[in-house]
């Protein structure tokens, strides 16, 4: 699947998803979103997840199907860890120092509802480095940017399959 981020030159970025079969699904974003997605393409990447937020669209949802009501309880257990563990890398930006893994992990499990903590894989220092590593080259990328430029990526991404168009 081809993901494109769209920075807008007077308005919010939008964000594309173009399926293999050629079906798309697209919307506006707040600024706050363009990182986070690309923290959610780099962490279903990197954890082979495909029943999480890129992986769910590639198979047909669309982007609006996400704040449906109930969306939240349709959503497969793998899309429910994606967001905890973006949803740490989000806050960790914010950090003057990364988490170590165990403080990464320990933070994770604390945001999860007590029944799902047990279903949670701890991620590894090599993970952990390995989102980093990306994220931090694709949020770089989306940042020098002009406006009206879109940078697209291929989802699962690889570091050589990230495109800036």
């Amino acid at each position: 699947m081809r993901i494109q981020l769209k920075k807008g030159r007077d308005g919010p970025a939008t964000l594309a998803c173009v399926r293999a079969d050629g079906t798309r699904t697209w919307g506006k974003e707040h600024p706050f979103f363009p990182v986070h997605d690309i923290t959610h393409c780099v962490v279903e990447s990197v954890l082979g997840f495909d029943q999480a937020f890129f992986g769910l669209i590639a198979t047909g949802w669309e982007i609006d199907d996400f704040a449906k009501p109930g969306a939240s309880r349709k959503m497969p257990f793998q899309a429910i860890i994606a967001e905890h563990v973006v949803g740490v890398f989000d806050r960790e930006r914010a950090l003057p120092a990364p988490l170590t893994a165990a403080e990464f992990n320990e933070t994770v499990i604390a945001s999860l509802p007590p029944a799902q903590r047990d279903g949670f894989t701890v991620l590894t220092d090599a993970q952990l480095s390995q989102v980093r590593e990306l994220r931090g080259a694709l949020e770089g990328r989306w940042y020098a940017l002009q406006p009206g430029a879109t940078m697209e990526l291929t989802f699962p991404v690889e570091d050589s399959a990230c495109v800036q168009v």
